[in-house]
């Protein structure tokens, strides 16, 4: 059975916090440090249109600065421009092998490209260098999500949680993990509370609505959904939740993989 997807408010596993930890600048020149700090500020703000050519014009004045090609790669990976973010984290890593941010970055690229195996090899690396690196624990579980291997994404969100417990992504990916596999009180007991945090953005919100809608509850799961949608795209995907509600856990896993909303855009970077 084909479905039609609306997801306007971005149901979605996190990648990371609001994007990957890039890291701080470092003084490589004046013109240098100074385009890497404004493009960062605009990366943060959200105004890639700004930080971009910001980057590029840091790069014009050091073109192996490290810093500044962690920020550009970041900001491809806002834009969902994974093929162009890989560049900047593999140039990175040619470079400076163990760079942690370059290799979460590389895998968060590899997985917009649809290669989860591969982003998994990446994470695995990473974790091999830093077991409580809960950056990589995150992005690796949104991986084995990705492959439909929930139980053990589970886990290492869980790892993940048991490290950074304040991290909202590990909590939101938790509870949407556990509503995609049949679990959906239990999703509800993660994504509830969080709902309403600082630094809950619609992703979180449609996620506790989904998790609503698979436990039956359609008038939280229309409530929570308005917060952010108009009331005919509300209404649109409390039918698309209740079409994926009717289906086995292993259909509606390989439907959800096969919903290009699926996977997030990254935010604005930590």
């Amino acid at each position: 059975m084909k479905l039609a997807p609306i997801f306007s408010a971005g149901l979605a596993l996190f990648v990371t916090a609001c994007g990957l930890d890039v890291g701080g600048s470092v003084a490589r020149g004046d013109n240098y440090e100074t385009s890497v700090r404004e493009a960062d500020e605009a990366r943060k703000a959200g105004n890639l249109d700004s930080a971009i050519p910001l980057y590029g014009r840091a790069l014009q004045a050091n073109p192996e600065g490290i810093e500044a090609k962690l920020g550009l790669g970041q900001s491809y990976l806002s834009l969902g421009a994974g093929d162009e973010a890989a560049a900047q984290f593999r140039d990175v890593l040619a470079k400076r092998s163990k760079d942690p941010a370059a290799r979460r970055g590389l895998a968060a690229a590899l997985l917009y490209m649809g290669q989860p195996v591969l982003a998994e090899q990446q994470l695995e690396v990473a974790l091999q260098a830093d077991a409580r690196d809960y950056h990589a624990l995150n992005t690796l579980g949104v991986c084995l999500d990705m492959q439909g291997r929930h139980a053990e994404a589970q886990a290492k969100y869980q790892q993940g949680i048991d490290v950074a417990p304040d991290y909202l992504p590990l909590r939101s990916n938790m509870g949407f993990s556990l509503a995609i596999s049949g679990q959906p009180q239990e999703a509800i007991k993660w994504l509830a509370p969080i709902a309403t945090a600082q630094g809950a953005d619609a992703r979180v919100r449609q996620n506790l609505a989904f998790a609503y809608a698979m436990a039956g509850d359609l008038t939280n799961a229309l409530q929570v959904s308005r917060r952010d949608l108009d009331e005919p795209s509300a209404q649109r995907q409390l039918s698309y939740f209740m079409q994926l509600k009717s289906l086995p856990p292993e259909a509606r896993s390989a439907e959800m993989r096969n919903n290009s909303y699926f996977f997030p855009q990254s935010g604005r970077g930590a």
